[in-house]
């Protein structure tokens, strides 16, 4: 057997004449060094784990900046994507005042704690889909009500309450917000005005909608009703002149008015009151008029979804066999001249749709209908499209994706444009997971490549 080569034996010379000598306890030893790699190990794992929440926290700030929008304009400029598409819930809002608004709608925003309702609208001058910063906004369903022009937008406002905060949503809530009146945003000059109401628990809101300059809106105050119910009383409409600062708590021949059954006019409103009447408001006036039903429709049926066509002339509507009853059917497109005290309906031959969104001129109405999409993707696309009433051409105009929006009713007149892109807005927990398996990975790669050094 031949002798190991001398730098192997001058090596383990050197690590002989260093080793402890024979007082050092073993056992200490070890437990020190078991110490110190726990310690190590815990250092290195808070390392990572800062890693992680510092990618949390700071990629939605990075997201804000990298994705910054055009500063408001004030020009006349309005313009509709050709997708009305819903932001994903960790996109960013729209910095300070969005400027033109061509549509809004509800939608969910994601934070790291959770998620919360939010508001979203589109950028009348890009067309680009954005979360709205509404300081003060109320806890309700009620999408905040847009001007036919997109320069205005309402909300319900929450506030202070002598007693337990009370919403539609069910009893009382510490963190509740409760609705104590109306917001009204200049989004040509980025002011807010507010009208309060006093409530013990908050208001019990019906709808907001715009005539021109006067913004009517329905509320009356909440009151606990039970263990687990609220009910509201006193619900009265008011209006209020923007123009002139003009506040009305009762107006003459209101009734109220509510979200889900008004539809656009010129200057104002049309509301749906029961199957066949309805009510043209303009202003602060108001007008109602009685609906004929084609003849040979049955007692049972009724009309859905209105609009007045851009020159005050025609009311477009959709006939429900069974008044009340909603489905997922396409329903018939009924037309009908705006005269006297009634109004004939008649349909447009070979024509229905889901939905009445609005008038894109004199002559051409928009509806929604569900539509075939590409091979591969759900059935489930919403999409608006033009006809003319007057000879039954139908036309694509855009696609809605995400929750259906409102729309300004000039907006449905502007010019259509390619929707921009959505900006990159990843999940920031999910950036943060990344981060920190990455920063595993490169530890114990770096661990792995100094054993070896070692052992060479």
């Amino acid at each position: 057997m031949s002798a190991p080569p001398t730098d192997v034996v001058d090596r383990l010379q050197r690590l002989a004449a260093g080793a402890p000598g024979g007082g050092v306890d073993p056992d200490r030893l070890w437990t020190r060094g078991r110490r110190r790699q726990r310690v190590r190990a815990g250092a290195v794992a808070a390392v990572l784990v800062v890693v992680g929440l510092i990618g949390a926290t700071t990629t939605p700030l990075l997201v804000e900046r990298a994705q910054q929008v055009e500063p408001a304009r004030t020009d006349e400029r309005m313009v509709l994507p050709d997708v009305l598409r819903q932001p994903g819930g960790w996109e960013p809002a729209f910095p300070g005042n969005p400027g033109r608004l061509s549509a809004v709608g509800s939608g969910v925003r994601e934070g790291l704690w959770g998620s919360r309702n939010g508001w979203w609208g589109v950028s009348a001058s890009t067309g680009e889909s954005r979360f709205l910063e509404l300081p003060g906004a109320a806890d309700v369903f009620d999408v905040p009500a847009l001007s036919a022009d997109g320069w205005r937008l309402a909300y319900w406002v929450t506030g202070e309450v002598p007693g337990d905060p009370l919403t539609m949503g069910g009893p009382s809530d510490e963190d509740a917000a409760p609705a104590v009146g109306v917001a009204v945003l200049d989004l040509r000059i980025g002011s807010r005005d507010v009208w309060t109401v006093e409530s013990d628990h908050g208001l019990a809101t019906s709808g907001l909608a715009w005539a021109g300059d006067v913004l009517w809106w329905t509320a009356g105050p909440i009151s606990p009703a039970g263990e687990t119910g609220v009910r509201a009383s006193g619900v009265v409409a008011r209006t209020w002149d923007v123009s002139t600062g003009e506040r009305d708590d009762s107006p003459s021949g209101a009734q109220g008015v509510s979200g889900n059954s008004t539809g656009d006019a010129p200057g104002g409103f049309v509301e749906q009151r029961g199957a066949r009447r309805v009510v043209l408001v303009s202003g602060k006036d108001s007008r109602t008029r009685r609906l004929q039903l084609p003849a040979g429709t049955p007692a049972s049926a009724g009309v859905m979804d209105l609009a007045v066509s851009t020159d005050g002339k025609r009311l477009a509507t959709l006939l429900q066999p069974v008044y009340g009853t909603f489905d997922d059917a396409q329903l018939s497109l009924l037309v009908g001249p705006i005269g006297g005290g009634v109004i004939p309906l008649a349909p447009v031959d070979g024509i229905d749709a889901q939905s009445v969104a609005g008038w894109r001129s004199s002559s051409k109405v928009v509806l929604a209908s569900l539509a075939d999409v590409e091979e591969g993707r759900p059935r489930r696309a919403l999409r608006a499209s033009t006809v003319d009433v007057t000879t039954g051409e139908r036309t694509d105009l855009l696609e809605f994706s995400g929750n259906t929006p409102q729309v300004a009713a000039e907006a449905w007149a502007a010019e259509v444009v390619p929707a921009p892109d959505a900006p990159f807005a990843p999940d920031p927990r999910v950036v943060g997971l990344a981060l920190l398996v990455g920063s595993f990975v490169a530890w114990r790669l770096v661990v792995r490549v100094r054993r070896r050094r070692g052992d060479a």
